[in-house]
């Protein structure tokens, strides 16, 4: 019996679901599906509709959905055990899982801020909300606005881009003047 990458990755599915705790398992294991599905996805053809491309559509979507539930998973877990071991994630997972490990610093730092009455530190942290700042990619014209920061922004033409306020971008944003994807703070 010819074991495929689905088998392995379907039995890695069930394994991390027998489990309450995060198993190790391969960190190239999205890398090599990800491999797999480049290389058959040259057989596939959105076009063509023969049974060769009718296999590699239905096997990438298994590897897919596989692969995704297993993220699921394997994510949930550490959300129930945040406390665990981050070295049984993968890269990916641990690049997933690192905004909410920083949260739930964030939210301890707050709680003993307002705990011991340190006003100037929950100042501090105010402050450096209103200073967050993004890329933004116009898609019409816009006259010269003044950011949250008072500086003068502007005039924009379309496809300009520009670093500004998060909080000005985001205003723009809903009117339709900068492209929505490109309001997202540098990592």
């Amino acid at each position: 019996m010819i074991d495929t990458l689905a088998d392995k990755l379907n039995r890695l599915l069930e394994d991390e679901n027998r489990t309450k705790e995060l198993l190790k398992i391969n960190p190239n294991s999205y890398k090599d599906v990800a491999a797999h599905i480049k290389t058959i996805r040259s057989e596939s053809s959105e076009r063509e509709k023969n049974l060769i491309s009718e296999l590699s559509t239905a096997e990438r979507k298994i590897l897919f959905n596989i692969s995704r539930r297993l993220i699921e998973v394997r994510i949930s877990k550490f959300r129930l055990d945040p406390e665990s071991d981050v070295t049984n994630l993968t890269p990916e997972e641990r690049y997933i899982v690192e905004p909410l490990i920083q949260s739930r610093k964030r939210s301890e730092r707050i709680g003993q801020a307002i705990l011991n009455g340190q006003v100037a530190e929950l100042d501090r942290v105010s402050e450096l909300v209103r200073q967050k700042y993004v890329i933004v990619r116009f898609t019409q014209p816009y006259s010269a606005i003044s950011g949250t920061d008072l500086a003068t922004y502007g005039p924009f033409e379309p496809e300009d881009v520009a670093i500004m306020p998060l909080e000005n971008a985001k205003s723009l944003a809903k009117i339709g003047i900068v492209a929505k994807n490109w309001i997202e703070p540098e990592e």
